[in-house]
C-alpha cells in the first residue's frame, strides 16, 4: 500500500513500525506499507478494506504510546506477481491521519524479537480481540475524553490496577470518580467531584499509561484469546 506525507514525518515514524509482518518502507522515492495480510488479498476491494484496519492499528498504537496520529493518507495497492514485478495498481480516495505529536515515539521503535514494538502491536491487535476491545476504547482520531477514561478504569479494573502496581487504588479511585462527574454532568449532586480532582490532561495521561502498560504485559505474554 502506497502513503502519502511529509517526508521527515516519515523518517520519524517508519523505524516504528518494521517486523516481518507489517513494515513501513521507502522504495525509490515513494513510501509504502507492507503487511502479510495483505498479500492474502485477492483483489482490489479486500486490500484496501485490510489497509483501512491496518491503518486504524497503526493510528490507535501511535496515540496510546506517543499521543501521535500517524500523518498518512493511503494511495494506491501496487500488487506484484512472483518473479516481482508490478502489476496493475489499484485506486481508491484517500483520507488523511494528522499527526498530533511526535514526542515519545521512540518507544515504538523498539526491537521485540524480529519486529519493532510498533509492528508487533498491530499484529497482535489483528488477532487478539482483547486488545482491539481495548483500542476501541480510545475512540477516533481525537484525544480521550471523560467517557473513555472512565471505560478505561472499568476495562483494566481498580483492583488489577491496584495488584500490579500501576496506580495507587487512591489515585485510582480519585481517578474514577472524576470521570464519572464529567459524564454525569447532569446530575451533579449524586455524581460529586473527589477534593482536588485532576484536569482532564492529567487524566488523559494516567489513563493512556495505564492502558498502556496492560497492553505492553499482554504483548509479553503472547496472550491470544
Amino acid at each position: 500500500m502506497q502513503l502519502k506525507g511529509l517526508e521527515r514525518t516519515f523518517e520519524i515514524v517508519a523505524p516504528c513500525f518494521q517486523g516481518d509482518s507489517l513494515r513501513i518502507v521507502k522504495r525509490g522515492e515513494e513510501w509504502f506499507l507492507e503487511s502479510s495480510e495483505l498479500n492474502k488479498c485477492t483483489d482490489g476491494n479486500q486490500a484496501f478494506a485490510v489497509a483501512d484496519e491496518l491503518l486504524r492499528l497503526i493510528h490507535r498504537t501511535g496515540y496510546l504510546f506517543a499521543r501521535l496520529s500517524p500523518p498518512f493518507e493511503m494511495g494506491y495497492i501496487q500488487p506484484y506477481n512472483d518473479t516481482g514485478e508490478p502489476l496493475r495498481r489499484a485506486l481508491r480516495a484517500s483520507r488523511t491521519i494528522n499527526v498530533l505529536s511526535p514526542d515519545d515515539i521512540n518507544e515504538l521503535s523498539l526491537l521485540q524479537g524480529a519486529s519493532t514494538l510498533g509492528s508487533l502491536t498491530v499484529s497482535r491487535a489483528l488477532q487478539d480481540r482483547n486488545i482491539q476491545e481495548a483500542f476501541s476504547l480510545l475512540g477516533s482520531d481525537r484525544d480521550i475524553g471523560w467517557h473513555q477514561i472512565y471505560d478505561i478504569v472499568e476495562f483494566l479494573g481498580p483492583q488489577t490496577i491496584e495488584k500490579k502496581k500501576w496506580a495507587t487504588m487512591k489515585d485510582v479511585r480519585v481517578l474514577r470518580q472524576t470521570a464519572n462527574h464529567h459524564r454525569h454532568l447532569g446530575r451533579p449532586k449524586k455524581y460529586s467531584l473527589p477534593l482536588n480532582p485532576p484536569t482532564l490532561g492529567q487524566s488523559q495521561t494516567l489513563a493512556l499509561n495505564l492502558l498502556k502498560l496492560w497492553l505492553l504485559e499482554r504483548l509479553h505474554r503472547g496472550a491470544v484469546i
